[in-house]
């Protein structure tokens, strides 16, 4: 081997003495006789095999291997540590995936089959983490979503132990657990991110482990552990720092999780640090990340955050002209908080602005605005309205939404049947009160699924 081609990565002294002590002793040469024929002092040798020279000696340790007539790979643990000239290869790497966010697919696989015709046979045992996730990622982006699974987990499941590997295993272990998420699998996402920490070394970049401990943050959050989930959130904002926008999702999770814990002052902080920086952006998604922000703060203290309503009744609105669907989404959760605090005053107007766009919406945004309707006209004394709300609501569940169809029977009922006192209404109103009882946990996951995103 031509030492001066090659670079020695992720070198654990004490494995590297203990395989020279074994292979020795598997041969059956005692350190006198391996001296002798290596040209190497004994004291040198024992201090190897104690683990005590560091990888400068890489020329020793060949000669070593050479002599006891055995590849360097048994010495050095695992052949990948020995880095062929790579680096050329890294701007085509970052090119691919520039080509992959911008939607360049033809032009991906291009380059991913120009890489694979020009890499030999050894740098292939380095490049192929990289060759994968590319892959996996553009079919991510093709909306392939099960392929691109198949290649991430082929990634997370490569062994071997270097810097390269780990780097493309910790970002598709944590794009597992992001897919894993989105269908609300959350104890799988979970395993995935606890996998992706454990490959989280110093050699792993900044960005990366900072997702990685976002990701955890977010999975504990949505199980329950809210204190798990601050610690994992604080490792993630130490890590955040350089990047701005990355340090602002994080504190405002930070701020949810404190919310869920109910410990005002620290979520007050957090979520006022991240609105700081979000009215600076002149975008939409400005506008959009100020919505969360105000909404918690609002739930926090209503009355002292009592002006943030001009926010929703006016600029939020106006903002997101159009953008119907995600409007609606957030106006559900602003609307449901005005009524539990019973402040109807121009909840009437944002109730038909839903309204008026039922006949685009799919059927569970149909059905909340619907629901939340009837909710309106109740508070407010409109009988008529409310029972064509609620019969308006029932036709868009089905038989899966046991909760739901029953919430809106019952009240269906006490509007049909308001001087009834029958076993059966009495029944369902016990029902209904124990559904109510875990309402809390609904308005926890409510701010859960405010919290931005998993990444990789």
């Amino acid at each position: 081997m031509e030492n001066t081609h090659y670079d020695l990565q992720d070198y654990n002294p004490l494995q590297v003495g203990m395989n020279i002590r074994l292979e020795r002793k598997k041969a059956g040469v005692s350190i006198s006789n391996l001296s002798d024929k290596v040209n190497i002092s004994a004291g040198k040798i024992s201090y190897l095999e104690k683990g005590k020279i560091t990888k400068e000696h890489l020329p020793e340790i060949e000669a070593i291997a050479e002599c006891l007539r055995i590849p360097l790979s048994y010495i050095l643990n695992d052949e990948s540590l020995i880095k062929p000239p790579i680096d050329k290869y890294y701007s085509e790497i970052e090119l691919g995936l520039q080509f992959i966010a911008g939607g360049m697919k033809r032009e991906t696989e291009q380059l991913i089959e120009n890489l694979k015709t020009k890499i030999t046979p050894l740098e292939k045992k380095w490049i192929q983490p990289a060759l994968l996730f590319l892959e996996a990622e553009n079919l991510q982006y093709s909306g392939e979503r099960v392929k691109a699974s198949q290649y991430f987990s082929e990634v997370a499941n490569l062994t071997g132990h270097h810097s390269l590997l780990n780097h493309y295993k910790v970002r598709s272990l944590n794009a597992l657990a992001c897919d894993s998420f989105e269908k609300r699998n959350i104890t799988e996402a979970l395993n995935y991110a606890q996998r992706a920490l454990i490959h989280s070394d110093k050699n792993i970049s900044a960005e990366q482990r900072s997702n990685t401990y976002y990701n955890m943050a977010i999975f504990y959050g949505f199980i329950g552990y809210s204190d798990v989930a601050i610690m994992h959130a604080k490792n993630a904002e130490t890590l955040s720092h350089d990047n701005t926008l990355y340090l602002n999702e994080v504190r405002f999770a930070l701020g949810i999780l404190y919310a869920i814990i109910e410990d005002g002052d620290q979520a007050t902080f957090y979520i006022s640090e991240a609105l700081d920086f979000y009215q600076k952006i002149k975008k939409i998604t400005g506008i959009y990340k100020m919505y969360k922000c105000f909404y918690i703060l609002y739930r926090i203290n209503p009355h002292k955050h009592a002006s943030i309503r001009t926010f929703f009744e006016e600029d939020y609105l106006n903002a997101l002209t159009d953008e119907p669907k995600m409007k609606i989404n957030y106006l559900h959760i602003w609307i449901e908080i005005m009524i539990e605090q019973k402040q109807m005053k121009n909840i009437e107007s944002q109730i038909d602005y839903c309204l008026g766009f039922s006949e685009k919406m799919p059927p569970n945004i149909n059905y909340k605005t619907y629901w939340l309707a009837s909710l309106f006209y109740k508070n407010t004394n409109q009988s008529l309205k409310q029972e064509v709300a609620l019969s308006k609501a029932l036709s868009f569940i089905d038989d899966t939404r046991i909760s739901e169809k029953a919430h809106i029977l019952f009240e269906l009922a006490k509007l049909k049947e308001p001087e009834s006192e029958s076993l059966y209404k009495e029944s369902a109103s016990l029902f209904q009160e124990l559904d109510t009882k875990k309402e809390k946990n609904h308005s926890i996951v409510q701010l859960l699924n405010l919290i931005p995103e998993p990444r990789y």
